[in-house]
């Protein structure tokens, strides 16, 4: 096993990265990026290594039907972005990612009934947000960054993950599911970058991640199955896998709609 300050510097370094590459190239960029697994990941990496392949299966099944609460977070956050400041959307945002999760806990899920409840969810965000998803309507942001503001967001991420991996042992893999794909990463992105992009551009940023996210509901199911079939290594890169497709076919769309 990893000492805890070994996964928390790999962790920070990964979400450094990510959120930084997203602030200098504005809201669809920064969406794409911000989308990606770098909290989920790491999670998910460090729980293979301590945990066999029933518990992550077991994990990425509940990830999954957790997944559809990002998707009601995310387009809470757009739809209220323009209207109020960082933190009350924010708030607004996280309520409703928890009355979500604490509902989704109630029922037993399938992989076919964890991914019909991210269809249907990231299908209605997609239809409430078609009007705002204009990504390049924004310039990207050239305003100041501070560094207390990277480290802050490099020692939450981190230590979001290690109390992820550490907990795993009393939560159950369950209650792991749901703990991983906490919105963190997207969390302290937003209440970064809002006011810098303003309102306008965190919402085509939020629009911009909700299409992305829909691939990660995809690689969970994936990873779910996969792990006891073919063991945790193999399954952690068919789930990456397919987060990396999503992600390059929303690029490929954008480009030809460039053309």
């Amino acid at each position: 096993m990893l000492p805890i300050l070994t996964k928390a510097v790999s962790t920070a370094f990964v979400v450094v990265l990510a959120s930084s590459l997203a602030e200098a190239f504005g809201p669809f960029w920064g969406g794409l990026i911000a989308s990606l697994p770098v909290s989920a990941g790491p999670a998910y990496l460090f729980l293979a290594m301590e945990h066999d392949s029933a518990f992550l299966a077991a994990s990425a099944l509940s990830s999954c039907a957790t997944n559809a609460a990002v998707a009601l977070f995310l387009t809470v956050h757009a739809l209220a972005a323009e209207r109020f400041r960082v933190w009350p959307c924010l708030g607004m945002a996280l309520a409703v990612w928890l009355l979500a999760s604490l509902g989704i806990r109630q029922f037993d899920w399938t992989p076919s009934t964890a991914l019909a409840l991210n269809v249907t969810a990231y299908a209605a965000g997609f239809a409430v947000l078609a009007r705002r998803r204009r990504p390049d309507a924004l310039p990207p942001s050239v305003a100041r960054r501070f560094r207390s503001e990277l480290a802050v967001r490099a020692i939450a991420i981190a230590a979001f993950v290690s109390a992820v991996v550490m907990g795993s042992r009393t939560l159950g893999p369950e209650a792991t599911g749901v703990a991983a794909v906490f919105p963190i990463s997207l969390t302290s992105l937003l209440a970064i970058v809002q006011p810098r992009i303003g309102g306008a551009g965190a919402a085509l940023l939020s629009a911009t991640a909700l299409r992305a996210m829909a691939g990660f509901g995809l690689a969970l199911p994936a990873l779910h199955i996969a792990a006891p079939i073919w063991g945790t290594d193999i399954a952690l890169l068919l789930g990456l896998s397919v987060t990396m497709a999503w992600s390059l076919g929303l690029l490929c769309l954008k480009a030809r709609a460039a053309d």
